[in-house]
């Protein structure tokens, strides 16, 4: 049986009401599967009391808490602005008037926007018991296995190695900071086992960098690209001015484009049809050395990278078509799949192959 808690904060006495009434149907008709535990709350001061005391699996906010009309939307506001930048789960703000919501939320899978007569609170119950059970929610909760973790690298790592870099000199603290957080980050990894992948992992949307880099996909004139300039040259440096002149671009293709038979294939086909199968090369980058797979994600098609089809363009050139939007970043690859893009890439024009030798001439020479 599954326990989901879930805070309510709402004045109406009539909407606590059809709060209650729904959240017993929907218990009676999960037959022990689920179960919503929920906290009923009536004012923003009670609300963020609630937010400090447990763990919630999701929140439900009455945007309008208070009676006066100046204030009708500020406390909601304010309420759901501490779980958007403090807290970790799904929130759904109630209100009639979604006009009044702060521009500085962002809707989203954990954010959602739903008015009191509009909202199906079953598909919204259901919906959070979805996302609890990817396990999300225990990965980077307050008290979940980041938190863990970080707790165990600070004492085991980190506390006997870090006078390696209060004593080192070379560099500036921020220098000091970055390297810290990247030395976390690989001790995180270490705990992890290297299992079959999500396709979503592939991928960083949208791009966290500030400015284009290496890994970065991009949107130019109707066609995508991924980005394999070398980090050390595109990188900024402290001058503003990068290694490099120029940026590498190499273009993505569509399946459809290059697979033999590809609009022949559908969810339907068998695992062993011909044109399946010839796609399963492609996929597990046996077929042609010059290509490689990206998978699709969400509005990000499938593709293959086309080492081959390569083209360079001026740094300036393409800061000046971001900046009017000619040229768009979708998304940037995650490490360690950038890794391997790029180790095939350079293996691919790094192959030095092997001189021709006539086969009748070598054959004679073996049976002469």
């Amino acid at each position: 049986m599954a326990i989901i808690n879930i805070l309510i904060v709402e004045n109406d006495p009539n909407d606590i009401q059809a709060y209650e009434d729904t959240i017993r149907t929907f218990n009676m008709d999960s037959n022990g599967d689920h179960i919503i535990n929920s906290v009923v709350k009536t004012t923003e001061k009670e609300g963020l009391k609630a937010l400090e005391e447990k763990e919630w699996s999701a929140a439900f906010i009455d945007l309008k808490l208070s009676t006066e009309d100046i204030l009708s939307a500020e406390e909601g506001n304010n309420l759901v602005s501490q779980i958007y930048t403090k807290r970790r789960f799904p929130v759904y703000i109630i209100t009639n008037t979604p006009g009044d919501v702060s521009p500085n939320f962002i809707q989203s899978d954990f954010l959602r926007i739903r008015t009191k007569d509009g909202i199906d609170y079953n598909e919204v119950f259901n919906n959070i018991i979805n996302i609890q059970e990817t396990g999300i929610l225990k990965i980077i909760g307050k008290q979940g296995l980041i938190e863990k973790y970080l707790d165990k690298i600070f004492w085991e790592n980190l506390s006997t190695s870090i006078d390696l870099w209060s004593k080192d000199l070379s560099r500036n603290p921020d220098q000091k900071e970055n390297s810290l957080l990247r030395y976390t980050i690989l001790h995180m990894l270490e705990y992890l086992d290297e299992e079959n992948y999500h396709p979503s992992e592939f991928y960083i949307t949208k791009p966290i960098k500030e400015n284009i880099f290496t890994g970065d996909i991009v949107e130019y004139l109707g066609t995508r690209y991924i980005v394999l300039t070398p980090s050390c040259d595109i990188v900024i440096r402290h001058d503003g001015t990068r290694n490099t002149r120029r940026i590498l671009f190499c273009k993505i293709k569509d399946l459809k484009d290059e697979v033999e038979n590809y609009q022949l294939l559908t969810s339907e086909t068998a695992s062993k049809n011909k044109n399946r199968l010839r796609l399963n090369r492609y996929i597990q980058n046996n077929s042609k050395s010059n290509f490689h797979f990206i998978p699709k994600h969400n509005e990000i098609d499938a593709g293959l990278i086309d080492f081959q089809d390569k083209t360079t363009i001026g740094v300036r050139a393409v800061e000046r078509k971001l900046a009017k939007g000619e040229c768009k970043r979708v998304a940037t690859v995650s490490m360690p799949f950038l890794k391997d893009i790029i180790s095939r890439y350079s293996n691919y024009y790094g192959r030095q192959g092997s001189p021709d030798f006539n086969s009748d001439e070598i054959f004679g020479s073996i049976f002469h």
